[in-house]
């Protein structure tokens, strides 16, 4: 959708390569392809537009043909907001900012400072692919009268009816195939993410799907839910908006370097390498046996859907083609687990392994929308693959009974709330009880909860084969040992250095009138908190890899600095020299550092002054080597294995001699799977 490669200029063609290759910025063009999708905000204005979004510290002037503008003019954008470490600016060709507010019907407002604004503004200028403007008697919208414990529980959740689902119309640029799946899923969605706009303000989160909703006293209504709306940016233009996309989990997983590393030593290394040998044994399966559901099911959950629909060998496959009829579909199939290896994996650690990914949420919501059944006791979990959601127990998701601090899951999770996924890993302990491992990602040292599966939630089985007639063999809680997981982090007392002071989250175009110039103060801390996210995130994988815990005097909690990251723009200036200082204290400790791990070190090496000593590798293979490089090492000879296998089925690959005779019949019909 848009950039570099597309920077379209409406009428006047497109700029020459050469100077598509200078830009420093990304386009979203209002003649960009978008499969249907729409800006709903842009489109009401009638004119051109085009999104440019760039680093927050790049100050070069785009091109004028992006801007709407003649050579030699710079046009104020009509709209900037601020996303982490970019800036967007909104260019509609002949509006100001006034202009554009009077047509949209858009009133925003800095009581909260430039950062908290630009969250409330990107959520609206966001492609859709369902939405509508409606006329507000037609969108009836309830709020619940709730106490604050119980607000807590609803926190991001919030139920919709299927009354307005049906409500809701479809693009008509969309194509066929997308077409009939966004009908069907208006039609059986379970859950879906939400943007309402009013002249209340913002109402966003995660909605469970009500066949039959009634507000508190009885009445039908199409939404229902807690008191939080947003007040940083109101519709008033006579109309209710309505935005939905559809959320569904994953009953598969990667596990990121991220979560590996915190994790060690529940996820041992040799069983992390078999895990991978079963994918891989799969995918070889797949290709001598033509049973190709199971291992198409490991990539489509991994990728766009642009990139699936744009894979020819799925039309091959649906069409009952078998892989070891060409050569090139053996090679492409298996190259398609090769590919998330050899570009994933080998930088970011991402390997397969027994579990899913859904959205974590309280059984109150559940029942609120009139699910059956739905009850889960204190320390359980509901796997509900059919809603995407994690169903927990409303006292646990406050208080956990264990907890030596009283936190529940939402705060030991990082600050979890209803619209958030949780990874979920099943288990079977080591006194013989089957259990969920769930966190979320990011994550800091200890933030996990290990609950007790529900009766009637999903298993979650890893499939190890697929035989001749597609039956599968898989294997349900495999071994592991809950007590090799790090303390919980309600158990442990960091020495947090207070290094985010929230009060400098103050000053940032407070009480202003929205203008592009206001915005300035919230690029200008956008600036000096850029790459702290990240340096943090990396000196925590550092710490833990190292010393198998967290640094003795961390900044800040995680979930403190990923707030003034991308939320309240909090100064983090201090945490980035912690970081760099933090680093230096490594190298100069002369530890071996896992190869994996040299690129995380927070280091300038290009000040020749202070550059501190080369990292020293891990060493030689042997007993005493890092788990990380031992790991490093079975993954490299698992993908020097396939590639073997690979070339080894190539070379095998032939047509059988009926579908060689008809080609020579008639070579129309079977041009397309020739590859």
């Amino acid at each position: 959708m848009g950039g570099r490669g597309a920077a379209s200029v409406g009428g006047n063609g497109f700029l020459p390569p050469a100077e598509l290759e200078k830009l420093s910025y990304n386009v979203i063009s209002y003649d960009d392809p978008l499969g249907g999708a729409t800006f709903p905000f842009l489109e009401q204005t009638r004119r051109a537009w085009r999104i440019l979004t760039r680093p927050v510290d790049e100050t070069a002037d785009p091109h004028p043909v992006h801007t709407f503008s003649k050579a030699g003019e710079t046009r104020p954008p009509t709209l900037r907001w601020v996303n982490g470490s970019q800036v967007s600016d909104l260019y509609v060709d002949g509006m100001t900012t006034e202009e554009f507010l009077e047509a949209t019907g858009l009133k925003l407002d800095l009581h909260k400072g430039g950062f908290v604004l630009s969250k409330r503004i990107s959520r609206v200028m966001r492609p859709h692919f369902v939405s509508g403007f409606f006329n507000p008697d037609d969108v009836s919208i309830a709020y619940m009268e709730q106490p604050p414990e119980e607000a807590k529980i609803w926190d991001g959740a919030g139920l919709i009816s299927r009354r307005m689902l049906r409500k809701m119309m479809l693009s008509e640029d969309l194509p066929p195939a997308k077409r009939e799946r966004l009908e069907n899923e208006l039609r059986h969605a379970r859950r879906v993410e939400f943007t309402v706009m009013t002249p209340k303000g913002q109402d966003k989160g995660h909605a469970i799907v009500a066949d039959n909703l009634r507000d508190e006293n009885g009445r039908p209504v199409d939404f229902l839910l807690p008191q939080d709306t947003k007040k940083e940016v109101r519709l008033e233009n006579g109309r209710t908006f309505v935005g939905l996309s559809f959320v569904h989990g994953h009953n598969d997983m990667r596990l990121d370097i991220q979560s590996l590393i915190n994790l060690h030593p529940f996820f041992q290394e040799d069983k992390l390498l078999d895990w991978l040998k079963d994918e891989g044994e799969l995918f070889v399966q797949a290709v001598e046996t033509g049973q190709v559901a199971e291992a198409m099911g490991r990539i489509d959950s991994h990728t766009t859907l642009e990139e699936v629909q744009a894979w020819p060998l799925r039309e091959y496959f649906a069409s009952g083609g078998h892989p070891m009829w060409f050569r090139s579909h053996v090679k492409s199939l298996l190259n398609q687990h090769l590919k998330r290896l050899n570009h994933s994996t080998l930088e970011k650690m991402r390997l397969p392994i027994p579990g899913g990914r859904h959205y974590v949420m309280p059984t109150a919501v559940g029942r609120r929308a009139g699910i059956k059944g739905l009850d889960v006791p204190r320390g359980h979990i509901h796997i509900d693959d059919k809603r995407g959601t994690a169903w927990v127990n409303d006292e646990d998701w406050l208080a956990l009974p264990d907890s030596p601090k009283g936190e529940g899951i939402a705060g030991i999770l990082g600050g979890a709330d209803n619209d958030d996924a949780l990874w979920l890993h099943p288990f079977t302990d080591h006194d013989g009880e089957r259990k969920v491992l769930a966190w979320r990602s990011p994550n800091q040292v200890g933030e996990y909860v290990v609950f007790k599966p529900h009766a009637a939630s999903h298993p979650l089985p890893w499939t190890t084969s697929v035989d001749d007639e597609g039956e599968r063999e898989t294997a349900a809680y495999p071994l592991a040992d809950s007590r090799n997981l790090p303390p919980r982090v309600d158990f442990t007392e960091p020495a947090y250095l207070g290094l985010v002071n929230p009060q400098t989250a103050g000053g940032l175009s407070q009480g202003e009138a929205y203008s592009v110039a206001v915005m300035e103060a919230a690029i200008e801390r956008a600036i000096a908190n850029q790459g702290a996210l990240g340096m943090y995130c990396n000196s925590l994988m550092l710490n833990k890899a190292l010393y198998g815990r967290l640094p003795d005097n961390p900044p800040a909690p995680l979930e403190d600095i990923i707030d003034s990251a991308v939320k309240t723009g909090a100064d983090l200036s201090q945490v980035v020299s912690w970081n760099y200082a933090n680093s230096r204290e490594i190298l100069e400790s002369k530890i071996p550092i896992p190869a994996l791990l040299h690129q995380r070190l927070s280091v300038d090496w290009s000040d020749k002054e202070k550059r501190p000593p080369l990292p020293r590798a891990s060493g030689i293979m042997g007993h005493d080597t890092h788990w990380l490089d031992r790991l490093e090492a079975g993954v490299k000879a698992h993908i020097e294995a396939m590639q073997v296998k690979r070339d080894e089925l190539v070379n095998q690959a032939r047509p059988p001699q009926t579908v060689l005779d008809a080609a020579v019949a008639d070579p129309g019909p079977l041009s397309w799977a020739r590859g």
